[in-house]
């Protein structure tokens, strides 16, 4: 038991701390704050960058801090309106108990961070624990504004029956939301699937193009074009193979000419039909395809060296011009298989691309989604105030006795005007007697 200032506030502070940080990621991933930070020296200079989400954080929990004390008196307000000083006690009991129950010992340590924070993380959520805090915020909030609400402007019950034709029709929104998260995990099973499959093809043809590479080295063939492209084609295919989509997105050549230029910036038409035609040698030479005269053909036996391509790395055509390959080539077992694969991983970034930017638009509909439940939990907050208002007999009250908070702003609002008034005499009174002193002396003189 430790019976101080500190641990008195420590689960007021703690609670506002861990909703800071879980409202601080959604906001980051709408890009509305940011967690990168720009170093700089003593002359202003730009020393480098660096990401710090517990600086960044203190601008909103500072934030949280002062709508927290707003709410203490709105909360109070409400409290008198429900129950006059009896529910006046009763909240300030309520809000003091976590206080008293850590100083004693006996309050729950309770963690609302998130297990992790992501930089920039579209479509991240924070943690569930750290959600409670704002939506409690939120709840506690509609409730008071909704008691005031309904106190001071009079309603009655016809106001409950027009809410409840707001509110019902929120379950109906979130069967939306089902849907749509549904939708979004399909797209993003498919992004998964589509980025493995061209990881493990670009994989699939690294491993024959490492193959031929030292098949080169072997035979004293370095000099020709298809041998210098294995050899430098494989920073290519690595960085695919470890990459994710978005790598694949930014960095992957356009079309086939670009694969083959590999690090070359350009490459002519002619450099690649020749790198092309030497694989196809390689293959043939040492994957012999045998045809017969009714149009029937038979491959080499498979081997660690003539491969089956997998079917879903050969679905596209070789590319033009017409016979220059066999446009079987996915039949048959290659030693690489350059000519499908190739067109392969060119042809999948435009379907690559719609899928990414698709499950990024969900992503940012999971922030934005977070925000409206922290709207309906405000709501919610203003559906329990009617009910409230309902079980403490507003509506039977008199006429004298509604608009409590309203009576008393009025009337402390009245003494302040006297008081103003009083003093403003009295200034003006205090003015005119020292402006006769002031008249007298300069003629006795």
């Amino acid at each position: 038991m430790s019976i101080s200032i500190g641990s008195f506030f420590y689960p007021y502070v703690k609670f506002l701390h861990g909703a800071a940080y879980n409202l601080h990621q959604i906001l980051e991933g709408l890009g509305v704050v940011s967690s990168t930070f720009t170093g700089r020296n003593d002359a202003g200079q730009i020393t480098g960058t660096y990401w710090s989400p517990d600086e960044a954080m203190m601008a909103t929990l500072g934030y949280l801090m002062m709508l927290s004390l707003l709410l203490i008196p709105l909360l109070a307000a409400a409290a008198y309106t429900v129950g006059k000083k009896r529910g006046v006690l009763i909240f300030f009991a309520l809000l003091l108990l976590p206080g008293a129950l850590n100083c004693l010992g006996l309050f729950p340590n309770i963690n609302y961070l998130p297990i992790r924070y992501a930089i920039n993380g579209v479509g991240k959520l924070g943690s569930e624990v750290g959600l409670i805090p704002l939506l409690m915020l939120c709840a506690i909030t509609g409730w008071a504004v909704m008691v005031l609400i309904y106190d001071n402007l009079n309603l009655t019950e016809r106001f409950r029956q027009i809410y409840d034709h707001f509110w019902f029709p929120l379950a109906l929104v979130a069967a939306v939301f089902f849907v749509a998260d549904n939708g979004a995990n399909e797209d993003a099973t498919l992004l998964k699937e589509a980025t493995a499959s061209i990881q493990d093809a670009s994989a699939f043809l690294l491993s024959q193009i490492r193959r031929y590479d030292d098949y080169c080295r072997a035979n004293g063939l370095d000099r020709l074009k298809s041998c210098q492209w294995s050899s430098n084609s494989q920073w290519t295919f690595t960085h695919i193979k470890e990459g994710e989509a978005s790598y694949f997105i930014d960095f992957a050549p356009d079309d086939s000419k670009g694969f083959y230029a590999a690090t070359r910036r350009t490459i002519s038409d002619e450099d690649v039909i020749a790198i092309r035609k030497e694989i196809n040698d390689y293959n043939l030479r040492l994957c012999p395809v045998k045809h017969f005269s009714n149009g029937m053909s038979r491959s080499s036996p498979l081997s660690s060296t003539c491969e089956y391509v997998p079917r879903g790395y050969c679905l596209a055509n070789p590319d033009g011009p017409p016979g220059l390959v066999d446009k079987n080539i996915s039949s048959h077992t290659v030693a690489l298989a350059s000519e499908c694969i190739v067109p392969w991983l060119a042809g999948a970034k435009p379907s690559l691309k719609q899928l990414s930017a698709l499950v990024s638009q969900h992503d940012k509909a999971k922030n934005h989604r977070w925000l409206y439940f922290l709207a309906v939990a405000a709501a919610v907050g203003a559906k329990v105030a009617l009910a409230t208002t309902k079980l403490c007999l507003i509506d039977a009250r008199p006429a004298a006795d509604r608009r409590r908070v309203l009576r008393i702003a009025r009337h402390r609002l009245g003494q302040c005007v006297r008081v103003l008034k009083r003093m403003l005499v009295g200034f003006g009174q205090l003015a005119w007697f020292a402006a006769l002193r002031v008249s007298k002396l300069l003629k006795r003189e």
